[in-house]
C-alpha cells in the first residue's frame, strides 16, 4: 500500500543526520530531547519531520514531542517587533533602551550580563537583547501583546497576560512547534 507525502526524502534524510549528530553532542550536557519540524512557507506542507532525538526509552524517545508544549524562550521576540511594526509604534531604526532596568521585582537580564545602552530596535531583534524587548513589550501592553499571540492561535497559551507578565517575552509562556511554525509561516508572507 502507497502513501503520499510532501516529505523530502533527501531533506528529511538530512534533517535526520543533523538531529542525530546533535543529539550525541547534546546528550553530554544531558539534553536527551529536540525536534524538527521543517515547512514550505508557501504552501505550509511538512517537508521533514523529525519527533524526537535517538535517545533511549529512560529519556522518552519513542515520544514525539513536535505537539507538546514547551517553554518558549525568545521565540517570540520577532512577533511583538512585528505587532509593533503593524502598529506604527516603531520603525526598524528606532532607538530603544538597553540598560540594567528593574519592573518591581523584575529584574531581566540579557544573556550576555552586559548592556549597549541604545540600540536601533532591528539590532535589539537580531541579537535577541533581552532587556530592549521587555521595555518594548511593556510600552506595547501586555494585554495587547497577549490578544495579538492568541489571534496567531497558539493553542498552549492558556492563561490571561498577567499570569505570564512581562516574562511573557522571555520564555514565560509555552508553546508548542506546531503553532510556531505556523504563525512563522505566517509572518514570512506578510
Amino acid at each position: 500500500e502507497r502513501t503520499q507525502t510532501t516529505i523530502d526524502s533527501k531533506l528529511q534524510e538530512r534533517v535526520n543526520y543533523i538531529v542525530k549528530n546533535q543529539y550525541n553532542i547534546f546528550k553530554q550536557n544531558q539534553i536527551y530531547n529536540a525536534s524538527v519540524l521543517v515547512l514550505d512557507v508557501h504552501t505550509r506542507k511538512v517537508l521533514a519531520y523529525v519527533g524526537n532525538t535517538p535517545t533511549d526509552r529512560a529519556h522518552q524517545k519513542d515520544v514525539d514531542i513536535i505537539d507538546k508544549p514547551r517553554s518558549t524562550g525568545s521565540i517570540l521576540k520577532p512577533f511583538l517587533y512585528a505587532a509593533m511594526l503593524d502598529a506604527g509604534d516603531l520603525l526598524p531604526n528606532t532607538l530603544v533602551t538597553d540598560i540594567p532596568t528593574q519592573f518591581g521585582s523584575y529584574n531581566p537580564e540579557n544573556f550576555n550580563k552586559e548592556y549597549d545602552g541604545v540600540v536601533p530596535a532591528s539590532r535589539a531583534l537580531s541579537r535577541s537583547l533581552n532587556v530592549p524587548a521587555v521595555r518594548m513589550l511593556q510600552s506595547f501592553g501586555l494585554d495587547r501583546f497577549h490578544q495579538y499571540l492568541k489571534q496567531l492561535q497558539l493553542k498552549d497559551l492558556k492563561y490571561n497576560a498577567n499570569h505570564y507578565g512581562l516574562s511573557l517575552i522571555l520564555g514565560g509562556a509555552e508553546s508548542n512547534l506546531w503553532d510556531l511554525c505556523k504563525s512563522y509561516a505566517s509572518l514570512s508572507s506578510t
